[in-house]
């Protein structure tokens, strides 16, 4: 099965389908034939620029002549942040450092035997019977 996109033959439209390779789908608003169009690939940027790299820009130093600078100031990525770091002697902070999210702590081993006799407890006084 594939994706791909799909142009009708009367009304036009383009749309998306998935198929299996060589059949084309009727088109879905007028139901005619259909034929398949290549088109472009789509390319995933969202993560070449994040929101967060813009305020380490209004960190760094525009009056610097260093070109590690220029080129971050100019082109902020992740790959001249990294160059920009380095340039800079700064490191990204360790995850056992004071800032970093807490750690995964495994719970405490149970008290077995203080469960098994607060267990018995409560039963025997849910069950108790009183003569009176």
């Amino acid at each position: 099965m594939i994706v791909a996109d799909f142009e009708c033959r009367r009304c036009h439209r383009v749309h998306e389908a998935i198929t299996s390779h060589g059949k084309a789908p009727k088109c879905p608003v007028c139901g005619a034939n259909t034929k398949r169009i290549i088109t472009a690939g789509r390319v995933n940027m969202a993560n070449e620029a994040p929101e967060w790299l813009k305020s380490v820009v209004d960190v760094a130093d525009r009056s610097s002549d260093k070109a590690h600078v220029k080129a971050f100031v100019k082109n902020p990525t992740r790959r001249t942040y990294r160059e920009w770091m380095k340039g800079e002697g700064i490191r990204p902070m360790d995850y056992t450092e004071h800032g970093a999210p807490p750690m995964h702590k495994p719970p405490p081993e149970p008290d077995v035997k203080r469960l098994r006799e607060e267990v018995a407890r409560r039963h025997f006084e849910r069950k108790r019977i009183e003569v009176g």
